[in-house]
């Protein structure tokens, strides 16, 4: 079974204004909300491709209960933890560009983290579990690490930034996503060619990541692979109408389309995440096999 863990999840909440002024009272002329985090936005996709899988994560309060009932709705199943604080909601104020405030998330318990912990350590070296994103504040202080720790005896898929995305390299996970900046950020540099890339990838399949999946967005993607090839692809043209979720989308793809070769995991996942970007939300399964058929 595959498992995606999201610790801190949101509603996001967008509106619509026909003018902004700040400091005064602003009406929007529409507004609608979703659910937001990464592992969320994966599981979704992986459910409009038709792949199985089971959401967990921290939900909690009004909010809480309205990301669980809107996952539902996009055929996610979800066996989310419950716990005493609110979960997060983000703010996204959309007039000319995007502004976004984003929550600061609930502070998780000692018992409530036990209970994701016991949920993993439940699981077997065949499941796969892939976590996303960042943590809340936890009375632990090493939320995130210790939810690496016990996820790391599966099939385990790391999509972070950051320290977070070192800590999860340590324990040689099956796979990894970073994007280019993300991947230069780790070798301590602000951009990388496209041969230092494969290099970069290359390196990190040495220190024990099983697979580095680089999305480079307009500019397609590489695949360091665990069979010792390298593999790229091209981006198909889409009119982009927003990135949010497109990157959860492309990692979806992949692991939806891995059981049929790399070859066509990076092709199932660069159409999933250009889908999405071509899509205000995460797009359908329609969408995504139309993309894939023109490539």
């Amino acid at each position: 079974m595959i498992y995606t863990v999201t610790l801190n999840p949101s509603v996001d909440y967008s509106m619509h204004p026909a003018s902004l002024c700040e400091g005064g009272i602003n009406r929007s002329e529409y507004e609608f909300h979703t659910f937001g985090g990464k592992g969320i936005n994966v599981s979704a996709m992986l459910s409009a491709l038709g792949t199985e899988n089971v959401a967990l994560g921290f939900v909690g309060g009004f909010s809480g209960h309205e990301i669980e009932r809107l996952a539902t709705r996009a055929g996610v199943s979800c066996d989310f933890c419950e716990i005493t604080d609110t979960s997060r909601i983000n703010v996204k104020v959309l007039y000319k560009t995007e502004t976004a405030i984003n929550g600061k998330g609930p502070f998780i318990r000692l018992e409530e983290e036990a209970d994701l912990l016991r949920k993993l350590g439940s699981l077997s070296s065949d499941d796969t579990v892939i976590l996303s994103g960042s943590a809340p504040e936890s009375e632990s202080g090493c939320l995130l690490e210790n939810v690496i720790d016990a996820a790391s005896h599966t099939r385990f898929i790391a999509d972070m930034e950051g320290q977070a995305l070192l800590s999860a390299i340590e324990k040689k996970p099956f796979l990894i996503k970073p994007n280019e900046d993300e991947l230069a950020a780790l070798f301590g540099k602000r951009s990388l060619s496209e041969g230092e890339i494969a290099a970069a990838a290359r390196e990190l399949r040495e220190r024990g990541v099983g697979n580095v999946l680089v999305s480079r967005g307009g500019e397609g993607a590489l695949l360091a692979a665990e069979d010792g090839n390298l593999y790229k692809i091209c981006a198909p043209k889409v009119e982009v109408v927003s990135t949010v979720g497109a990157g959860d989308s492309f990692l979806a793809g992949f692991v939806a389309g891995y059981d049929r070769g790399f070859e066509f995991a990076l092709a199932l996942a660069t159409a999933a995440g250009s889908a999405t970007a071509a899509n205000d939300g995460i797009a359908d399964g329609t969408a995504v096999m139309a993309v894939f058929a023109g490539m």
